[in-house]
């Protein structure tokens, strides 16, 4: 890995005075106009180090390394995305590693999607059911803007209605995310696509649907069927003191697990 930016890279360009951040890449284009920056080309950062201090368009900017936090913050939204907090838990729960292979039903703006492709890595694949066709071609765009659409196979369809063309052949399936309104109606055709001990998670806004969600996983013979909400508080560190920020984020969802074993067990988990 150069210690150099070159071209090709991506470079996370941020302003530490407000904590703004771009997501650009040297793609050997020329000036354009970045929303929110003004107009700049990209490629001129090219040779600089990673971590460099640079002026442009009349700000002090840093050009770092995107991690996949930055990632998700940078990405275009159309829909509304699962954030930070739930996707990381989500990933991990989910125990996704090089090589696993991930069912994902509905899209959104594919910030999601960003954090399963990363952890997959180049050597898996996450395979999308998307119900909209224009939600599909924006999160497509949004991986792309990522790097990350190699590792990302989009189809339309409802899977609730069962697996679109090349999903069911794209598996066995290590784990599945369901972020969408009645994940229950879609677990009938995505059990015949898991392997052994797969995985999934179900994204429930509401207490109706992760209560259904859970009957449902109990009822189809997952294991280790678990249920659970993140609250999330930053901190505001002063010269004088600290305290808690006013603008904590409470409630996004319910996340519920639950783990696919074929034969006839015990559903709940401790």
């Amino acid at each position: 890995m150069s210690d150099a930016i070159q071209a090709g890279d991506r470079v996370l360009v941020l302003e530490p005075a407000t904590a703004r951040r771009w997501l650009l890449r040297l793609d050997g284009g020329h000036a354009r106009k970045v929303p929110g920056l003004g107009v700049l080309d990209p490629n001129r950062f090219a040779g600089e180090p990673w971590g460099a201090p640079v002026s442009a368009a009349g700000k002090d900017l840093v050009l770092l390394r995107p991690t996949i936090a930055d990632l998700h913050r940078t990405v275009r939204r159309k829909a509304q995305i699962i954030g930070s907090k739930d996707a990381s838990r989500i990933a991990f729960e989910l125990g996704l590693g090089p090589g696993d292979r991930v069912l994902e039903s509905g899209i959104g703006s594919g910030a999601a999607t960003m954090v399963l492709a990363h952890a997959v890595g180049d050597a898996g694949r996450v395979v999308v059911q998307e119900l909209r066709d224009d939600f599909a071609q924006w999160a497509s765009e949004n991986l792309e803007h990522a790097g990350l659409s190699g590792r990302v196979l989009v189809s339309v369809g409802d899977l609730t209605q069962g697996p679109a063309p090349g999903v069911a052949e794209a598996g066995p399936f290590d784990a599945v995310l369901l972020d969408q309104p009645e994940p229950w109606s879609a677990l009938p055709h995505v059990a015949p696509l898991l392997a052994p001990g797969a995985r999934v998670a179900c994204y429930c806004p509401q207490v109706s649907q992760m209560e259904r969600s859970v009957r449902a996983l109990e009822a189809a013979g997952f294991c280790d069927v678990r249920a659970l909400e993140l609250i999330e508080r930053a901190w505001e560190v002063k010269e004088l003191g600290s305290r808690p920020s006013f603008d904590g984020l409470g409630h996004t969802a319910f996340l519920a697990f639950g783990r696919w074993t074929p034969g006839p067990v015990a559903n709940r988990g401790p």
